[in-house]
This record gives structure tokens, C-alpha cells and sequence, in this order.
């Protein structure tokens, strides 16, 4: 049985100063009342300066870090800058519908046995509304209620989500060095490995109004492209059974190939294309078992693509 004690919200920013506000807003005007912990990622000005006289009245810790932490290290360092064993990722760009998601999210839970990982419904508002959940458009397609179901799934949007921090801690943690993208894929498939279940769980909505990503500069070479080639391999490297590891490789790699074509960044693909695959040999392959690739073909995994 958990309590409000339990129950910690994490968010890190830069550069952000008006969607972060309103990230806390939406965490701190909830039923009731949790600990937030804001991690302000090398911002180039103070956050803690800016909000913190507007929050003094709330449980808002503060820390900075002077260097980029990229998304996966940012989430990490919130981790070790927290306490409560239900943690609340929530991106600065994004917030809870109404004020009783994480009271919502306490009675989940605190009432099921092996739930490690939680994905909520998040309500994309980027132009026309959409829809950012664990299903592929196939599956949508297919079944059209999907997306109100309660379900067991293979994965989490990171946008907004919940990892029992017991599961965290004994996994490690989130790659720092992905940097950017993917480190959900990563993670979820640890859990997975680790025989923890993760859910989807529509009750609680999240609205996401993404903003531009802080990796694509005009002129850079890492940007989010470099970070989704070189990521992907990685993750399908470390994951993936031999099978299915070629097959995800190379139907990813044709898709990134064309993709890079049509837009004048070959030089960038074969870039990603020479990290990702160069820093293989360090990396600890573990792939899928048995009980896990049954857990992945029931609960919407994607191993082929």
C-alpha cells in the first residue's frame, strides 16, 4: 500500500521557462499533495530565480546541472535527487489533464502486484490533436477503442510516465550515453527482462504541446536524426535476439537511408551509422528470452521493425 509520501514528480528543463511553470502548476494543483523535484539541465538563465518565490508555498526542490545531461542523464540525475518509490517523469512541455491524476495514479499502484512501469494517455497538441500512446497506427486502426483500454503493454511514451523506483534502481538506471531518444525503448525493455509489467493506463491524460528539441540547432551534426540512427542500433543490438536484430536493423536502416536522402543528410546517416555501430562491442548484449518475447508477442511488442 502506497501513501502521498510515496509519490514523487520528476521534471527537468531548459530553456523553458513558461512551459515549465506550467508543468508544475499541473503537478502541484493535484488532490493531493506531492513532493516535485525540477532539474534545471544548463539553462542559460536560472530557473530556481525565475519560479521559485511563484512555488514557495509548495514541495519544489531545485538543482541545476552546469552541462547539457541530455534527456536519459537528466532523468537520472532527478532520480538521485529524489525519494518516493513511485516516480513521475513528466517532460516541461507537457501537463496533467485535471487535478486528480495523481491520486489516480497512487490507487493503481498501491492495488496491483509486479507493475513497474506505467504509460498514460497523452493528448498530442502540435497543430491538429493526436495521440501519443504504445500501439502502433496498425493496431489502432484495427481496434478503435484501443486507445481507452486498459492494457499491459511493451513500452512507455516518455512525454509522461511512471517507474517504480526499486525496478529503476536494480536495472541501473536510464543509458546516459543515448543522450536523446530511445531511452524509453531501452528501459522498458530491461523491465521487461526483469519480468516487471508495464501498463497502460488511459485514466490518466497528459497533454503534450512539443516544443522545438533542444539537439536540433541549425548546423548540427547530433541532432535528433543523428540520435534516432544511432540509438536504434544500439537498442536493437542489446535487445534483440539475432533474428530479429538483422531484420529491425536493416528495415530501420533503409527507412533512415531514404529518409536522409531525400533530405541532404547522407553525411550525417553515415556518421550515426559509423557511432552506433563502432561502439557495439562495449555494449552488454542481452537479448530476449523465451518468457520475455511472450510477454512482448502478447502485449504489442514490435520485434520485426
Amino acid at each position: 500500500m502506497y501513501h502521498s509520501k510515496d509519490i514523487t514528480v520528476l521534471i527537468a528543463t531548459k530553456d523553458r521557462v513558461k512551459q515549465i511553470e506550467r508543468a508544475i502548476r499541473s503537478s502541484v494543483n493535484q488532490s493531493i499533495n506531492p513532493r516535485v523535484v525540477v532539474l534545471d539541465d544548463a539553462s542559460k538563465v536560472n530557473i530556481k530565480d525565475e519560479l521559485a518565490e511563484k512555488f514557495s508555498d509548495f514541495q519544489i526542490d531545485w538543482i541545476r546541472s552546469d552541462m547539457p545531461s541530455g534527456v536519459a542523464g537528466a532523468r537520472n540525475k532527478l532520480v538521485e535527487n529524489s525519494s518516493g518509490s513511485i516516480m513521475v517523469f513528466l517532460d516541461d512541455d507537457a501537463y496533467f489533464e485535471d487535478e486528480n491524476c495523481l491520486e489516480k495514479i497512487l490507487k493503481k499502484f498501491s492495488s496491483s502486484e509486479g507493475l513497474a512501469a506505467m504509460a498514460f494517455k497523452i493528448i498530442l497538441r502540435q497543430g491538429t490533436e493526436g495521440l501519443q500512446i504504445p500501439f502502433s497506427r496498425l493496431e489502432r486502426i484495427f481496434k478503435k477503442n484501443i486507445h481507452n483500454k486498459e492494457t499491459e503493454v511493451s513500452y512507455y511514451v516518455g512525454a509522461g510516465h511512471v517507474l517504480l523506483r526499486e525496478v529503476f534502481e536494480k536495472i541501473g538506471g536510464y543509458d546516459d550515453d543515448f543522450f536523446y531518444g530511445l531511452e524509453e525503448l531501452d528501459l522498458s525493455s530491461s523491465i521487461i527482462k526483469e519480468r516487471g509489467n508495464i501498463i497502460y493506463f488511459p485514466l490518466v491524460k497528459v497533454i503534450h504541446e512539443p516544443q522545438r528539441s533542444v539537439v536540433n540547432k541549425k548546423n548540427q551534426l547530433k541532432d535528433e536524426t543523428y540520435y534516432s540512427i544511432r540509438n536504434r542500433i544500439w537498442v536493437s543490438y542489446k535487445h534483440l535476439p539475432k533474428i530479429y536484430f538483422i531484420s529491425h536493423l536493416f528495415i530501420w536502416c533503409s527507412y533512415y537511408f531514404i529518409k536522409s536522402l531525400f533530405k541532404f543528410q547522407l553525411i550525417k546517416y553515415f556518421f550515426a551509422l559509423r557511432d552506433g555501430l563502432l561502439k557495439l562491442k562495449y555494449l552488454k548484449r542481452k537479448p530476449f528470452d523465451s518468457e520475455s518475447l511472450k510477454y512482448l508477442k502478447k502485449n504489442y511488442g514490435r520485434l520485426w521493425y
